[in-house]
């Protein structure tokens, strides 16, 4: 009965983790299309959710967050790199069938007749790919660090509110005067939450810094 029962918890593991091991990479491929698809969003909120799945800190978030959902280290990097490996192949595949790799033979007698730019879509599809692979396994341990409690995981998770509050600072400073008002509330309300996030977090590591003395005295 107990060989049933290891041999029940071994198959019972080995579905959990190829559920996790396929979850990182579909989470992925859910960004990696989204983003693309509604950019002709007319809704606001479609609009402001294109805006924020197109920003590079959402990216850094994706694979931060899967490092966060991992006890593993090992786990941590390889599904983080993956989750972003992932999400730039469906973001391009999705480009692609949006038609924006198509261009003009002009040397085609039959007149302009469009055809997809391979050599343009591998170049970017690649340079992004190992973009990934060198970013998603550090942010996926910086996710896996941002567990430790207190103090010592505070700067790992502050890291995704902070990369928000600087890239929406710059697109604030360099873009919105370009763009309609949806993109300037959108990235306006982006680093308010961040800021927000951010302070949270100092107070709620500050406070529990500061109570543990207490709780030791009390333990005497």
């Amino acid at each position: 009965m107990s060989a049933s029962l290891t041999g029940s918890r071994t198959r019972t593991r080995s579905r959990s983790r190829i559920l996790v091991f396929s979850a990182a990479p579909a989470v992925g491929a859910g960004v990696g299309v989204l983003g693309p698809l509604l950019i002709n969003a007319t809704h606001p909120v479609g609009h402001a959710v294109h805006l924020v799945l197109s920003a590079g800190w959402s990216w850094a978030a994706l694979a931060f967050c899967v490092g966060l959902a991992r006890k593993s280290r090992a786990e941590s990097v390889v599904l983080a790199a993956a989750s972003l490996v992932t999400a730039v192949v469906a973001y391009y595949l999705t480009k692609l069938g949006q038609g924006a790799y198509l261009t003009l033979d002009l040397g085609d007698p039959a007149g302009a007749t469009p055809h997809v730019s391979w050599s343009d879509f591998a170049s970017k599809t690649l340079s992004w790919c190992v973009v990934a692979c060198v970013t998603g396994p550090v942010l996926g341990l910086a996710g896996n660090l941002a567990r430790n409690p207190g103090l010592r995981g505070l700067p790992f998770r502050m890291l995704v509110p902070l990369l928000a509050v600087v890239e929406m600072s710059e697109r604030l400073r360099v873009e919105s005067p370009l763009q309609g008002p949806v993109v300037g509330a959108t990235w306006t309300v982006v680093r308010l939450v961040a800021v927000a996030v951010l302070v949270a977090l100092a107070g709620r590591a500050v406070r529990a810094w500061r109570l543990r003395p207490s709780a030791g005295q009390a333990d005497e």
